[in-house]
């Protein structure tokens, strides 16, 4: 049994947050540490009271444990076989009801020789847990220590009176599962251990406890103001003299206000007059820099407290952002100016550490972000790592900062149960605490998914009081008390989750009738999930049309695949149940904008576009040109333009010395004479002109294609008339007599989630589209005996014509695709096409993908549950090259502009693969024309597919000519390479803007 705690069991206790800990603070520079970090000593129990007294008394020999090394930071399931992790998303990985816990709650004791140098031992000396999931207990040299909760908030324990100079054994007890985990009910992995870093800490006797920084700055004058207040800790006999010293400097150290003084106060004993041993200092008037997420000035607060002698008793800094956020018509202004918000939510997630990241990773996170013009980042669903904000604060991001509550399984309970209320008021205020001098935080969130009830309104008020400067943000309360006038004690946003573009447009209507009030910022919309993320472009053409509304927070950053090695000696990012995890929710956990290991996904490219600081379009005869930014100019990047005639690029040129202000939009004639005739436009991007942090000078941050005449039969080729062989002769009779119909896709993530279909049918519930697929037989039954079909071929010499026309009946009304499938041989290797490129894009994902002549190899399914992939759209031709000969085959559409995909799998067994390593490639390419395919939408979480991007009933029509060249013909392939399209993942080369690089079109090569 633990020692001290082990009878009274207060990881069972709700209403127990901590015995010991010390108080909460902003985190700050000047003390010394020493970080703990590397291979500790390990013993995992069953149980928290089947750990014996022997493994935290101290000695290390003759225990009879069996220890073993593991890494912290940390986490036990992935480095120790005898426990796996679980992952659920609702439900929890026990029974209730709260707060029973299961007989089998491993418990790992963590152990540790520590050095105390001996300089130290005149000053105190604490031990800090930056993070242990669920709830620790602390022992030093076998003494009590202290315990504390929340998993993802650091806790501070003074050991001075316990640790001696020299070396000291140090033990922390993890325990997996805990009364407080109904609250840290997160749609990730249950991951238990140390995951963050232990430290020892060394205090000066008398100190700097905290440090209030309130950094304003008032748009209209231009001007900063500044005011501190400043905490100290005088010990236990306060003593008067003590003053503090402060002043603001730029990075490089030049001051930029003058030294500041105040005496502390340290007469306690004044009944009604005390307030604490503070000091207030303030300046006004300053010349700074704003801070904002396009411009992240920063100063360094420097605070020193001195003794009566005028000796330096103790010192810290602050990084600061002179800033100000406030709410006013409807809308969340910083510095008074109503931002955007392209938002993502992020997990603490890595393939091999789980929640174990380090500075590295988050930067390699948020850079990738900023590449696809991210530019909030709401942490979901609990605060994070220190370095996360101090990132951020340097690097430019809006963070809407997430208490770590989150109460799922029983959100219509605890939120009001009183046993449950220390926990919500101490997880939400000590975020408050460590977190409110970082600029980039623009709000306070009251946790996600708790129901709403009397814990949150106490949790609101206190922070209110706390922090008036940043508004507050909890969706739960505007789903529960409604949109327009709900949930005001608790949110000053209008944050909902997953709303259609209906609900948010009516919102707009609310605002601008006078009924609501609050801007409209989505807390989460558009659920990544495999293949997803339709309708982008929908929601934002209302977003920037509507006054109220403000962007959201796109479900999720990243997939949370964790690394598996299986029996055969490979690997693979598993997802839940596939540890042997029961119960489990799946796939559920894989719904990210990229890969776990952060490549990603097609859909980023859509997320760029949505995000672009420059937008193109045309006005009349001319370019209307915006810069969607707020607080800076067009000046870091160059313009560019491509004349892209018939679907070839024929000009192309720099927009000289073109620069524009914040917010600004000009008319500019179109840069080149129009061709009389045909299909002709212009595609605009703005490059970097020079290198940055997030990437090389030439990255692409906006593209925009304007139409000028769209004549897609003026796309066609002519006809090759140069006679071919017989094999090739032969290679186009078997399409043709091989082409059969298709009306089945693999389905996506969004069609209904594969891996649940057969589960949710035993319980009635069922997925409404694949569900409705499935039942129709429409995977398993032939195409032709469900939909009529008929097929006329015409042999034009060495070309084949073929007419399909489809008839749909009224019971299949939404289907997943019409048209045909069939098969080449596996050498032909290349793809070059005349449509939208370079990357995948669907019917309502195709914003960002802009007509071109574009060449790819053949691709890969990206997503980690194998689903449909690969598409393109509005194409007038294809050609499936062999890449070592320069044989291929064209297919010109002859009627309306067609849907197509060419890749290594067959739909069936994409559908019937639970996972991507169980796919294997078909020794054949498989290639889908499509007439009409549905768009992807975002149901899995979400808005299905709008009306306007499904398959209705009646008549399709798919005309097309097959050809076979030979390597003359249509030009030699270029070899395929990597796409910058704002990135996006694709592989595909824009042909045309290669052949005009000369005239400074860069080579769209993704860095």
């Amino acid at each position: 049994m633990l020692p001290v705690i082990g009878a009274t069991r207060p990881w069972a206790d709700p209403s127990i947050v901590a015995i010991g800990r010390l108080p909460m603070h902003t985190l700050r520079t000047g003390r010394e540490r020493v970080r703990l970090d590397g291979p500790w000593s390990f013993a995992l129990f069953d149980a928290p009271d089947a750990v014996p007294h022997q493994a935290v008394d101290g000695t290390r020999d003759g225990d009879g444990i069996e220890w073993r090394q593991i890494a912290v930071p940390g986490v036990w399931p992935l480095q120790v076989a005898t426990d796996i992790p679980h992952y659920t998303n609702v439900q929890m990985p026990f029974p209730g009801p709260p707060p029973r816990l299961p007989d089998v709650n491993r418990a790992g004791v963590y152990r540790r020789r520590i050095e105390v140098p001996e300089d130290w031992t005149q000053d105190r000396i604490a031990v800090r847990v930056g993070g242990a999931d669920s709830v620790h207990a602390v022992y030093v040299n076998g003494a009590f220590v202290g315990y504390g909760t929340d998993a993802r908030l650091h806790s501070d324990y003074d050991v001075t009176d316990v640790v001696a100079p020299g070396f000291n054994e140090l033990a922390i007890v993890v325990i997996r599962y805990s009364a407080h985990s109904y609250v840290e009910d997160q749609d990730a992995w249950w991951l238990a251990g140390i995951h963050r870093q232990v430290e020892l800490v060394r205090i000066p006797p008398r100190s700097i406890a905290d440090v209030h920084v309130d950094a304003d700055f008032d748009a209209d004058s231009g001007l900063g103001a500044l005011s501190l207040e400043v905490h100290a800790d005088l010990g236990e006999s306060p003593t008067a003299g003590f003053a503090v010293e402060a002043w603001v400097e730029r990075l490089d150290g030049e001051r930029v206000t003058d030294v500041a003084q105040s005496q502390i106060d340290h007469e306690h004993a004044k009944p009604y007059e005390f307030t604490g041993f503070l000091a207030h200092l303030s300046w006004t008037d300053l010349t700074v820099a704003p801070w904002s997420a396009e411009t992240p000035h920063l100063y360094r607060c420097r605070v020193v407290l001195m003794s009566s002698a005028g000796a330096v008793v103790d010192s810290t800094s602050y990084a600061i952002g002179f800033r100000r956020i406030e709410l006013r018509d409807a809308q969340l202004l910083v510095n008074g100016a109503p931002v955007w918000i392209f938002g993502v939510n992020r997990h603490d997630h890595h393939p091999d550490r789980g929640t174990a990241v380090t500075t590295a990773d988050i930067r390699a996170d948020l850079t990738a972000m900023r590449r696809h013009n991210i530019n909030a980042i709401r942490t979901s669903h609990y605060p994070n790592d220190p370095a996360f904000y101090d990132l951020c604060d340097e690097l430019g991001f809006y963070v809407i900062d997430e208490a770590n509550i989150e109460a799922h399984a029983y959100n219509r309970y605890l939120c009001d149960a009183p046993d449950f209320r220390s926990t919500w008021l101490d997880r939400g205020a000590r975020m408050v605490e460590r977190d409110r001098n970082h600029p980039s935080v623009i709000a306070w969130s009251l946790g996600n998914e708790s129901g709403y009830g009397a814990n949150h309104d106490a949790l609101a008020a206190w922070i209110r009081r706390a922090d008036p400067s940043r508004p507050l943000h909890y969706e739960d309360a505007i789903r529960v008390e409604g949109w327009n006038t709900g949930g005001t004690l608790a949110t000053d946003i209008v944050c909902p989750m997953y709303p259609t573009i209906a609900e948010i447009a009516d919102y707009g209507s609310a605002v601008a009738s006078g009924v609501a009030s609050r801007p409209l910022i989505m807390c989460e919309y558009s659920h990544a999930m495999g293949n997803s993320n339709g309708s982008l472009a929908d929601y934002w053409e209302v977003i920037t049309a509507t006054p109220g509304l403000q962007g959201g927070f796109i479900w999720e950053w990243k997939d949370h695949g964790l690394r598996q090695e299986l029996g055969d000696g490979t690997a693979r990012l598993a997802y839940g149940g596939q540890f042997g995890d029961s119960p489990h929710d799946g796939n559920f956990v894989a719904d990210g904008l990229v890969g776990a290991d952060g490549d990603p996904h097609p859909a980023m490219a859509e997320v760029a576009w949505v995000h672009r600081p420059v937008e193109t379009r045309l006005d009349g005869a001319d370019l209307a040109v915006r810069n969607r930014r707020f607080f800076t100019s067009t000046a870091d990047l160059e313009a560019t333009w491509t004349l892209v005639a018939n679907g070839d690029a024929i000009a192309a040129g720099v927009f000289e010395d073109l620069v524009l202000g914040p917010g600004e939009e000009r008319t500019l004639p179109l840069p080149h004479a129009v061709p009389p005739r045909g299909d002709v436009r212009f595609t605009v991007e703005w490059r970097l002109r020079r290198s940055t942090w997030f990437a090389d000078a030439h990255h692409v941050v906006s593209r925009d294609q304007v139409v000028v005449r769209d004549d897609a039969a003026s796309r066609r080729p002519p006809a090759a008339r140069a006679g071919i062989g017989e094999l090739a002769r032969t290679c186009l009779a078997s399409i043709a007599e091989s082409a059969e119909p298709a009306i089945w896709r693999a389905a996506t993530d969004n069609d209904g989630i594969k891996l649940r279909l057969e589960s949710h049918r035993a319980l009635g519930l069922g997925d409404a589209t694949l569900g409705r697929w499935t039942s129709a037989g429409i995977d398993v039954t032939p195409a032709d005996r469900l939909v009529a079909h008929s097929v006329t071929r015409k042999d034009d010499g060495d070309r084949i014509v073929l007419l399909h026309t489809f008839d749909v009946p009224e019971v299949l009304s939404d289907l997943p695709r019409i048209g045909v499938r069939f098969e080449l041989d596996a050498r032909f290797s290349v793809m070059r096409w005349c449509g939208r490129g370079p990357h995948e894009n669907y019917a309502d994902r195709k914003s960002s993908a802009v007509v071109g002549t574009w060449t790819s190899g053949i691709e890969s399914c990206p997503y980690l549950v194998p689903q449909e992939f690969g598409l393109r759209t509005d194409t007038t031709w294809l050609e499936l090259i062999d890449d070592a000969n320069g044989e291929r085959i064209r297919i010109t559409g002859l009627g309306a502009p067609f849907s197509w995909s060419a890749t290594r799998y067959r739909a069936e067994d994409l559908f019937a693969a639970p996972h991507s390593s169980d796919l294997r490639e078909a020794d054949r390419l498989i290639v889908h024309l499509d007439a009409a395919h549905r768009g992807v939408g975002t149901g899995a979480c979400g808005p299905d597919v709008l009306e306007q991007y499904r398959i209705g009933t009646g008549q399709f029509v798919l005309e097309y000519a097959l050809e076979a060249t030979g390597q003359g013909t249509s030009g030699t392939a270029p070899p395929a390479s990597e796409s910058s399209v704002a990135s996006g993942g694709s592989h595909a080369r824009n042909e045309g803007e290669r052949t005009t690089s000369s005239a400074r079109a860069t080579d769209h090569t993704r860095r």
